[in-house]
């Protein structure tokens, strides 16, 4: 590997792990759901806020990330990121009250700009063979970080629930767990904050900004000699035909929404929007909730949350070795299908579940509550997870059943589990083979440089309207409401639109610059 191969890599590298961040982030939460909605008092949409409330945040830092991207660069405005990443970190691990829980992760989601950033940075720096593979990179530390996130709860859950000398040790109990797995995050914020200083500014920003000279030599870092004047010389002309040095973000817009542009932003919006939209961040936050809802206790939950995350890990590398093999519409193409089968397989095993109290469920319950206001739904059988739990709650109240439920649904849920669990990791590996890398690869791509610092904070903006607030927002009401069926039901609809969206509007990208792909989508 040549020295500015081995640059370009460690600069993506750097850039990506605050994708690392952002897993660690996403995930923490769902170990900490079932003590802040006990602590807290919460309702069903009152989670759902809480764990929406970066995608809230998101919106307003994508809307500022145009602006500062593009006066005062990718890198610096990444440093203010990883800064806020800190600052939300601990505010969350510290939160006194729901409220205050809220503006921290709200305050966390400014930085959500971060997987934007990413993309536009490293599809700038990255050589057209390998750019696949690079931008790649920010997915790989995504599920990494989600990875990391899930084995950290369920150490947490399983050695307070056993009493465990580490976490006596540590004075971790019970009541406090939840602290701990929001506090993990500001660690490697500290350090992906300190690791940006390493970075050099992206020379398309310093080009589009006149500065000639000083892109020439941030381009020298990544590029072989025998090609750089080659490819400044491409840079600077994809840049000539418009004084852009002098674009407002206005005449930015515009031109982004002109003909010309098209194409690419409708790909770009679209696929956005598809992408949360199959359920994945909803599965995310809330994965060890529906393990619950197969029957099992909590620590079996977040168990089986491990090893979905391990799975999907490895799938996620197997995509960064075949993106720029393959080609990116083959992998996103298979890779909906893919999804289509295994939510249906999801849907068709919570379909066929019953929820049944019988009297050894209740001696089993008996242990850890008081059975006596059950005895009148003995060996009542329902087919639905929604009027079984709205049953017990009549009986017990919220408050009760919030607490129990884990217990309540291990006793008396008949499923096939493994089906459910197979469909759950069936759908991860598909999402992170084809729809969780190639769409940040897709939006390095599309855009030309003149408008990326407005195109691609705009589809992280979008991403972040359904990803970060109306997927997690409504999904505890959605599995309270709607039942688990109809629930993946719905984003099972959603990939099969994806998937005649991208058979019919999305072209190939692969070993193409970013000059070349402009004229490519220019002359649709």
């Amino acid at each position: 590997m040549s020295s500015p191969t081995r640059n370009a890599f460690l600069y993506s590298l750097i850039v990506a792990f605050g994708g690392f961040v952002f897993g660690l982030d996403i995930v923490l939460i769902s170990g900490t759901i079932k003590a802040i909605t006990s602590e807290f008092g919460l309702t069903a949409l009152e989670v759902g806020s809480i764990v929406s409330g970066p995608g809230w945040g998101a919106l307003v830092g994508l809307i500022c990330t145009s602006y500062f991207s593009d006066k005062f660069g990718r890198k610096n405005t990444t440093l203010v990121i990883a800064a806020l990443y800190t600052l939300s970190a601990i505010g969350s691990a510290y939160a006194p009250s729901a409220t205050f829980l809220f503006w921290a992760r709200f305050l966390g989601g400014l930085a959500f700009a971060s997987l934007s950033l990413a993309s536009m940075y490293i599809g700038e720096i990255a050589p057209p063979k390998s750019r696949g593979k690079l931008v790649g990179l920010n997915q790989l530390n995504i599920v990494i970080g989600i990875f990391i996130a899930q084995i950290l709860n369920y150490y947490i859950i399983n050695g307070t629930e056993q009493g465990a000398a580490w976490t006596l040790s540590l004075g971790l109990n019970a009541e406090n767990a939840w602290r701990w797995m929001l506090g993990a995050e500001i660690i490697p914020a500290l350090l992906w904050f300190s690791a940006l200083f390493i970075v050099p500014e992206s020379p398309r920003w310093l080009a589009l900004n006149g500065k000639e000279e000083k892109a020439k030599a941030a381009l020298a870092k990544i590029t072989e000699p025998e090609k750089l004047d080659q490819e400044i010389n491409e840079i600077v002309h994809s840049l000539n035909d418009t004084d852009h040095h002098t674009l407002s973000l206005a005449q930015q817009f515009k031109l982004l929404f002109s003909s010309k542009m098209r194409i690419a932003l409708i790909i770009g919006v679209v696929i956005t929007i598809i992408q949360p939209m199959t359920g994945m961040n909803a599965v995310l936050a809330y994965m060890p909730t529906i393990f619950a809802q197969l029957g099992g206790s909590e620590s079996s939950a977040f168990g089986q949350t491990v090893m979905v995350g391990g799975i999907g890990l490895f799938f996620t590398v197997l995509a960064l070795v075949f993106i720029d093999k393959l080609g990116r519409r083959p992998i996103l193409l298979g890779g909906l299908t893919w999804a289509i089968i295994s939510l249906a397989v999801v849907a068709l095993g919570f379909f066929n579940a019953t929820y049944m109290l019988t009297a050894e469920s209740l001696v089993t319950l008996k242990e850890s509550m008081d059975v006596n206001l059950l005895q009148s739904l003995l060996n009542t059988e329902f087919s639905s997870d929604v009027d079984f739990k709205q049953a017990i709650e009549n009986k017990i109240g919220r408050e009760q059943l919030v607490a129990y439920e884990s217990s309540i649904m291990t006793a008396a849920t008949t499923i096939n589990g493994l089906m459910v669990l197979l469909g759950i990791i069936s759908f991860q590996c598909a999402y992170n083979f084809s729809l969780g890398p190639v769409v940040w690869i897709l939006l390095s791509e599309v855009f030309t440089t003149k408008v990326r610092a407005v195109a691609i904070p705009l589809c992280g903006f979008v991403a972040s309207v359904f990803g970060g607030i109306i997927v997690p927002l409504f999904f505890p009401w959605q599995l309270e409401n709607m039942g688990a069926v109809s629930t993946f039901s719905v984003y099972l609809v959603c990939c099969f639109i994806g998937l005649i969206f991208a058979y019919k509007v999305i072209p190939e990208t692969k070993n193409k610059t970013i000059e070349q792909i402009e004229l490519e989508l220019a002359g649709k």
